[in-house]
């Protein structure tokens, strides 16, 4: 093994360590029905690929899901309900994403409101204000959603699909990811980890990408990228410190290794 070959595979065990740290989520499962076995699987998926998954179900989602069906299909018992929470901090604190498998729309609406009366809009808020990657299915509150046409659920009059959407837009301003339940899982990986191989890595038309040749990349750099816009491309050889590879998670900087 050469020098470039033994630098590598440093690169490849400290990223997947760092990936191995940061898989820890919590996942909030309210009382929308619409897309849920396409949002089970897609759990399972995260679970099968090592993610620590803290599992709620709201009050709604207690009732229509129930907490057996869950954890039967998950194969966990770390399910808790609701009204069995006492404080909230444990779910926030030192995960690496908020997902919600079955948004609802009266909690979607809320949320984009500012509303935090329960305990998913509280939970939301506090995860939204830390800055931490929120994805979530929009199948259950998606009024345009076909499903809901073959269930007769599509007689709103236009002002108010128009303004449910409008609300939708709201929470994607504020950093929420809403994607289809069948996409859960690759949202998720592609929110959590910026760190990417050149051939693997999505294109952004809205960004442009820097080639940085530095040896060294710093936090600095990684601030002046997000505040230009910009997917970062580095040498396989570079090395990130440790306040570099934070600040990309933190500020969700792309990072293309070569």
């Amino acid at each position: 093994m050469n020098a470039e070959e033994w630098l590598n595979s440093i690169v490849e065990e400290v990223l997947k360590r760092l990936q191995k740290r940061m898989k820890r989520a919590t996942v909030l499962f309210t009382g929308g029905a619409i897309g849920f076995p396409e949002a089970l699987q897609q759990i399972k998926l995260l679970q099968d690929n090592g993610w620590d998954l803290n599992i709620l179900l709201s009050n709604s989602a207690e009732y229509v899901l129930t907490p057996h069906l869950i954890k039967e299909q998950l194969g966990t018992s770390r399910v808790y309900v609701e009204k069995e929470i006492k404080e909230l901090s444990s779910f926030y604190e030192g995960v690496s994403a908020f997902i919600v498998p079955t948004l609802t729309l009266n909690t979607a609406v809320k949320i984009a409101l500012g509303i935090a009366d329960t305990m998913a809009t509280n939970l939301a808020s506090n995860m939204i204000m830390q800055g931490i990657p929120f994805i979530a299915a929009k199948d259950s509150c998606d009024l345009q959603n076909p499903i809901r046409s073959d269930l007769g659920l599509n007689k709103a009059p236009k002002a108010y699909l128009d303004k449910m959407g409008e609300h939708l837009r709201t929470l994607e301003s504020y950093g929420v990811k809403l994607v289809d339940a069948k996409n859960l899982y690759q949202a998720v990986q592609m929110n959590v980890f910026t760190f990417s191989n050149q051939k693997n890595q999505a294109p952004e038309s809205n960004k442009q990408i820097y080639e940085d040749k530095k040896k060294v990349l710093t936090r600095n750099d990684i601030v002046e990228a997000r505040q230009k816009e910009m997917i970062l491309k580095i040498p396989s050889t570079t090395i990130l410190s440790p306040l570099a590879l934070e600040a990309a998670r933190e500020l969700r900087v792309k990072i293309i290794r070569e």
